[in-house]
């Protein structure tokens, strides 16, 4: 039986890569050295044009590094400006792959609820006050595995909270481009003109998965720490892998083929809401509205089919969530 909490991470357009990939092969680059751990010049110059082409401020390819993707991004902030025992804040629920980072980093998790227009304001002032936390971690656009997205008011109530106690926020930005919404929805990053704010894009789900580069925004003095880890965990993210997406960049229009795709994606998010609404029609709950990404909540009236889906516990850093879990919406891409 399929899991529907899993399954592939976009629609990749092969011919594009490919594409890239032979024209990558049949280049003069020279792949007999290592590059640079900050990443490729020409990379991080593109990635800044791109984001300026969907109407992003973020700031200058100096301030970028580039990375093994986004949860190589988030061992290398963690690893980097963390120690054991700090206090670290993060949505309830969030993204499982970060939690197990912070885990084997011993730090202290103290969760803050989240709800469909953000974080829990109340909540997160009380426990900045009570925990001194060392970092935020949040997805504020189009959170896994909920969808949800914050509010304008809401991000930048949130900026005012941290800016007055002086507390660095990590912003995982992995699906701002997957939007259901005609709402632009402005990062942190660019909100708060990169003060206190660590910026994690990636391109696994705009180009694919298998092609792994994500990149590092922030402030000199951190981006400066998080390089100097980065030197000694692996020199340099994969020159072939940044020369392809280079090119991909460089030769496609990105921002079209992804506003192509979102007309699939709409068809998965029905598709998946129907078979929920069909086969579980009595023994669910509630289930979130996601404003974009891939992934939905749903909250059960009892125990979870672990066969069907995956445990929501992986979400929370209690283990009261026998009841929970997410839909992906591609696992019913072969459906259509």
């Amino acid at each position: 039986m399929k899991n529907r909490s899993l399954g592939t991470y976009n629609l990749i357009d092969e011919e594009g890569i490919k594409k890239s990939v032979e024209r990558v092969l049949a280049s003069d680059h020279s792949f007999h050295t290592y590059a640079t751990p900050k990443g490729l010049k020409e990379l991080r110059m593109q990635i800044s044009t791109f984001l300026k082409s969907i109407g992003d401020q973020m700031g200058s390819y100096h301030d970028m590094l580039i990375t093994s993707g986004s949860q190589q991004s988030i061992n290398l902030a963690v690893y980097s400006l963390l120690k054991e025992g700090d206090s670290v804040l993060i949505e309830q629920p969030t993204y499982f792959g970060a939690m197990k980072v912070f885990e084997k980093k011993k730090v202290n998790l103290i969760g803050v609820d989240i709800q469909e227009e953000g974080i829990n304001l109340k909540s997160l002032e009380e426990k900045i006050r009570k925990y001194h936390p060392k970092l935020i971690y949040v997805t504020p656009t189009f959170h896994n595995p909920t969808g949800y997205s914050w509010s304008e008011e809401n991000r930048k109530e949130f900026l005012k909270i941290i800016n007055q106690y002086d507390i660095l926020v990590m912003e995982d930005d992995p699906y701002r481009l997957l939007n259901f919404t005609n709402i632009c929805y402005k990062s942190l990053y660019e909100l708060n003109q990169g003060k206190n704010v660590i910026y994690l894009g990636t391109f696994s789900k705009y180009i694919s998965p298998s092609v792994n580069v994500g990149y590092i925004l922030a402030q000199e003095d951190i981006l400066r720490t998080i390089y100097s880890f980065k030197e000694s965990f692996d020199l340099c993210t994969s020159l072939f892998l940044q020369y392809i997406v280079l090119d991909y960049l460089k030769n496609n229009d990105l921002l079209k083929i992804i506003k192509k795709r979102m007309v699939i994606y709409k068809k998965l998010l029905k598709k998946a809401e129907a078979f929920l609404e069909k086969e579980y029609k009595n023994n669910f709950l509630s289930y979130s509205k996601p404003k974009g990404g891939l992934f939905f909540h749903i909250l059960f009236k009892q125990e979870v089919d672990h066969q069907v889906f995956e445990d929501g516990n992986r979400y929370y850093i209690d283990q009261n969530h026998d009841v929970e879990t997410r839909i992906n919406i591609c696992s019913f891409l072969d459906e259509i």
